[in-house]
């Protein structure tokens, strides 16, 4: 047992209980501190890191007011009971039907009523990852383009670059790229036509891209980028 040598509970007084954990070296500091808030030190254990402190302090008697207003309140309550209980008798002979449960209409799953929620890559529900440009890049340039999927979307801010070579490649859709890697590499995104008016090099906009496929010159391969929203962002 602990300083104080004496139990958990002391001639019927009522405890609240608190245990503490400790470094090693600051047991001192957190006894002080707790038994400043009125807290009593009854029993400790030391381990390799820790020292587990146990504390504990009188809980307040409750207040003899508040100890009879209770068993009235007791008494009140079983009244009450008791003469629910004698009615309920009386109405046994009553006319049964009152005591039918009123029938609640339900609509179950897939009945022609019931809306079916539904999310389709692209649309404003999908879920959008928030990516810089240089993660989004590595994650392409990974094996198996570090699990991204048709349809997933991303949403990056990034500085445009680029313009000479920006313009409708062999895939049919109009293309800028974006700074990536501090200049060493660039990202490329399809994106409307119209979007880039007013672009530049050096101009900084926020988009939500989408994963999907196109086909070149016949060949249909993934992992290419489409603008859903572009915004320019000023003052960079």
């Amino acid at each position: 047992m602990g300083p104080g040598g004496r139990g958990m509970v002391d001639d019927g007084v009522r405890y609240e209980l608190k245990t503490v954990k400790a470094l090693r070296g600051t047991e001192g500091r957190s006894t002080a501190k707790w038994q400043k808030e009125g807290w009593e030190l009854v029993d400790k254990s030391t381990g390799t890191l820790h020292t587990t402190l146990n504390f504990r302090k009188p809980k307040p008697p409750l207040p003899v007011r508040q100890i009879v207003i209770g068993a009235a309140a007791a008494l009140v309550l079983a009244g009450i009971i008791g003469v629910g209980a004698l009615l309920e008798g009386d109405g046994d002979g009553k006319d049964s039907r009152s005591a039918d449960p009123t029938p609640v209409a339900t609509e179950q799953p897939g009945s022609p009523s019931a809306p079916v929620a539904t999310e389709q890559p692209g649309s404003p529900s999908a879920q959008i990852t928030n990516i810089t440009v240089d993660e989004l890049l590595d994650r392409l340039n990974s094996a198996g383009m570090g699990g991204i999927k048709n349809g997933d979307q991303f949403r990056f801010t990034g500085e445009l670059s680029g313009s000479d070579y920006w313009g409708t490649g062999a895939s049919g859709e109009f293309t800028v790229y974006l700074t990536a890697k501090g200049g060493a590499n660039d990202l490329m995104v399809f994106v409307d036509e119209s979007d880039a008016a007013g672009w530049q090099d050096g101009t900084w906009v926020e988009m939500v891209v989408e994963s999907g496929e196109t086909t070149i010159n016949g060949e249909t391969t993934d992992g290419w980028l489409r603008a859903q929203s572009v915004t320019t962002v000023p003052g960079r």
